[in-house]
C-alpha cells in the first residue's frame, strides 16, 4: 500500500509540473514517451496496447500545421533518447538518465536550428502567436474590468514567457518523462524501481557550470542571442537547484506527509511574499549543496545515534 501510495504521489507531482510549465499540449509529451517506452521495452499485455493505441490516436488529433509537428517531434527525440541512455547506462537512476536525454536532444534541435535557421524562426515565431492568442483570450475574460496596468503585466509575462519557453520546455519535459515512466511501472507492477526518495534528489555537481556560464551569457554585453540563450539556461538550472534544496529541506527535516505538502504549496501561492522567499531559499541552498554536499555530511551523524 506504501508503494502505492508513492506512485500515487509521484504520478500528481510530475503532472502538475507538466502542466504547470507546459508551453505544449501536455498529453502528447507525455502519451508519446509512454508509447515509445511500452513499444520498446513493454510490457506487452492488453493494458499496454489499450494505452498506445489510446496515446497514438490522441497524438494524430489536429491539424498538420503550426506547431503540430514540434508537438510530435520535440517528445518523439526525446524519449528515444531516454530508452537509448537506459540501455546504455542501466544502472542510472531516473533524474540522471532524463538529463542525459533532454540534453542530447536540446543539442540535437540546436543543431538543426544551426543548419537551418528558419526552423526556429518558424518555431519561435508560432510560440509568440499562440502566447498572445492565450493572453488576448485572458484579457477578454476580465472584460473592462483589468485596467491598463494588469494588461500590460500580462502582456510582459506573455513576452517572458516566449523568451524562456525553452526551458520552460525543458522542465514539463522532465516532468513528462517522470509521469511516462511512472505509468509504465505502474503496468510493470515495479512501482518506484527507477525512482529514489525525493530527499535524495540529487544531479551531478558538474551542472553548476551551465548555470554560472548562463549567468555570465547574462550579465556579459554580447548580444541579444546570448541573453536569451543565458537566461533560458539560468532559469531552467535555477529550478533544478531549487528542487535539490526542498530536496535538502525534507533531508534536514526528516520528510513530511503529502498532505502537510499540499497544505502548505497552497499556502505558499495565497501567500506570495512567503513563496518568493521559500523558493530563493532553496535555490541557495541547493546551489551551496553542490559545494557542501550538506546530506554526505548528515549521514555518519544519523548513523551514529
Amino acid at each position: 500500500m506504501k508503494r502505492q501510495g508513492g506512485a500515487l504521489a509521484r504520478a500528481v507531482g510530475f503532472g502538475l509540473v507538466t502542466m504547470a510549465f507546459a508551453v505544449t499540449q501536455p498529453l502528447v509529451l507525455v502519451a508519446l514517451p509512454l508509447t515509445l517506452m511500452l513499444v520498446a521495452s513493454g510490457p506487452r499485455n492488453a493494458w499496454s496496447v489499450a494505452v498506445v493505441v489510446m496515446a497514438v490516436g490522441f497524438a494524430s488529433l489536429g491539424e498538420r500545421s503550426g506547431l503540430w509537428w514540434f508537438e510530435r517531434g520535440w517528445p518523439l527525440l526525446l524519449a528515444g533518447l531516454y530508452v537509448w541512455v537506459v540501455a546504455w547506462r542501466p544502472s542510472w537512476g531516473f533524474t540522471a538518465t532524463a538529463l542525459a536525454a533532454l540534453g542530447m536532444a536540446v543539442a540535437m534541435a540546436a543543431a538543426i536550428f544551426v543548419v537551418n535557421p528558419g526552423v526556429w524562426l518558424d518555431i519561435d515565431t508560432l510560440m509568440a502567436a499562440r502566447a498572445t492568442r492565450a493572453t488576448e483570450a485572458a484579457l477578454a475574460l476580465f472584460g473592462g474590468s483589468a485596467d491598463e496596468t494588469v494588461r500590460n503585466l500580462m502582456r510582459q509575462v506573455a513576452g517572458l514567457q516566449v523568451a524562456v519557453f525553452p526551458a520552460l520546455l525543458s522542465v514539463s519535459s522532465m516532468g513528462a518523462l517522470g509521469l511516462a515512466v511512472t505509468v509504465r511501472e505502474w503496468l510493470v507492477g515495479a512501482t518506484g524501481r527507477s525512482f529514489g526518495q525525493l530527499r535524495s534528489f540529487s544531479f551531478s555537481d558538474h551542472l553548476v557550470w551551465i548555470w554560472l556560464l548562463g549567468l555570465a551569457l547574462i550579465v556579459a554585453p554580447v548580444g541579444e542571442l546570448a541573453d536569451r540563450i543565458g537566461g533560458n539556461a539560468v532559469l531552467f538550472m535555477g529550478l533544478m537547484y531549487v528542487l535539490r534544496g526542498f530536496a535538502v529541506f525534507l533531508s534536514l527535516t526528516g520528510g513530511i506527509s503529502m498532505l502537510v505538502g499540499i497544505v502548505g504549496g497552497l499556502v505558499a501561492l495565497l501567500l506570495y511574499p512567503l513563496l518568493a522567499f521559500a523558493l530563493v531559499a532553496a535555490l541557495i541552498v541547493g546551489l551551496g549543496d553542490t559545494w557542501l554536499n550538506i546530506r554526505s555530511r548528515l549521514r555518519p551523524r544519523d548513523s551514529g545515534r
